[in-house]
């Protein structure tokens, strides 16, 4: 799923508006605090509103087309972690293009701001102080961390999401230290604040699915509060030893203590051939892993949060691949958990999904669930016995690895 864009959303603060004037000052205080150096010009561009959703867009969408975001968006609707019918590129132009103030633009290596801000701006060459600050971060973690290629798409959004929360995170931990640097008992004042912005975000999202919304609370409030709690005990320093060794999923960020204290790496899950299960005439259209994160998403939409949060935990990894062929969707999700005992609770709360996706007289036709070990296997889209005269050779030929983990440099 695509969150490509390193933005600053409208509820950040506190602000100060600042002049096109206060820019080199800001840079120059900004490398200083951070204790990193800026070793290329990033140009700075102001834009209208308009002007801005157009930039914005090239920058969330860099490597997919229309038709694969219309993909992405119908496989996730199979699945229910979007509701039916989203178009997940005006989805997110609509969210970012509305109320975000400015971003960083990895390709060209620039910030754009927007310059008008209603009342709040009182000329063209105003902008907020805060919004500078935070996108100016994430050019320094570009340049010094080499973030964008890091960032670019792979087949694992989990691992992606994770280290996206912590370059978010540094940007928004960065902005309030520096803007909270004089004020008495700043440290209580950050988390307060972290807090209350993810609050004021979320009350702003109305409309948008709750995967999305999940997504960007994840980022813009899990993240900066695991890189404070790294901060607190490490430093600046510290924080810049989580690029070199980042948390490798989601679920280490909603749980600090499975990447600080015992770790716990995920395993990649691996289909070798589903040419059976899925023969000529299906095309895929979706291959990545979905991570504890987007699991507690799906059960979102069914169940109470605390209920999703349980449902989810006990996640070790997964593989998310959907088909399309015509106007039909399809798609098989491995999932492995921790024990067996997590994956029969995954498998109980799944099946109460089915049967609010389905009629008693469509499962059969529709959906398939399995239990083996610690793994459960759900396919959707295919007749049941159709399933079942592939799915001993999906069985057999599903590989499972450990992901690698980076230096034990918090152990």
């Amino acid at each position: 799923m695509v969150l490509n864009a390193g933005c600053a959303p409208e509820v950040i603060s506190p602000q100060r508006l600042g002049g096109l004037e206060r820019v080199g000052e800001l840079k120059e205080a900004l490398a200083l605090f951070r204790g990193l150096k800026f070793t290329a010009e990033v140009p700075i561009l102001l834009e209208k509103r308009e002007a801005i959703k157009k930039v914005l867009e090239a920058g969330l969408f860099p490597d997919y087309g229309k038709q694969e975001l219309a993909d992405i968006s119908l496989a996730y609707a199979k699945l229910g972690l979007f509701p039916p019918g989203t178009d997940l590129r005006t989805s997110l132009s609509k969210f970012y293009g509305d109320r975000g103030l400015g971003f960083y633009d990895p390709r060209a290596g620039r910030v754009v701001l927007t310059s008008e801000r209603k009342t709040r701006i009182p000329s063209e060459n105003a902008f907020d102080e805060a919004v500078l600050l935070h996108e100016l971060t994430h050019a320094l973690q570009d340049q010094n961390f080499s973030m964008r290629a890091r960032l670019s798409r792979s087949d694992n959004d989990d691992k992606d999401l994770a280290l996206r929360s912590i370059a978010e995170g540094d940007a928004v931990l960065t902005e309030l230290t520096y803007l909270f640097r004089y004020v008495q008992g700043s440290s209580g004042k950050i988390q307060e604040t972290i807090d209350r912005n993810s609050t004021q975000l979320h009350s702003t999202l109305s409309g948008v699915p709750v995967a999305l919304v999940n997504k960007l609370l994840f980022l813009y409030q899990r993240g900066p509060s695991f890189v404070y709690q790294v901060f607190n005990e490490k430093g600046w320093s510290g924080v810049d030893v989580l690029y070199s060794s980042p948390p490798v999923s989601t679920e280490q960020v909603l749980h600090p203590a499975k990447y600080l204290q015992s770790p716990d790496l995920p395993t990649r899950v691996e289909f070798k051939d589903l040419s059976g299960l899925f023969p000529s005439g299906w095309d895929k259209i979706q291959n990545n892993t979905l991570g504890e994160l987007m699991v507690q998403s799906l059960f979102n939409g069914f169940f109470s949060q605390q209920e999703a949060a349980a449902a989810a935990s006990g996640w070790d990894g997964d593989r998310f691949v959907a088909f399309r062929r015509g106007g039909e969707i399809s798609f098989i999700w491995a999932t492995v958990w921790d024990s067996s005992r997590h994956a029969e609770k995954f498998l109980r709360n799944y099946q109460a999904i089915l049967s609010r996706k389905y009629s008693s007289d469509m499962l059969d036709t529709h959906a398939y669930i399995e239990h083996r070990d610690q793994r459960v296997v759900v396919v959707e889209g295919l007749s049941r016995a159709h399933v079942k005269s592939h799915i001993d050779k999906v069985w057999q030929e599903m590989e499972l690895r450990e992901a690698l983990p980076g230096p034990a440099v918090f152990r």
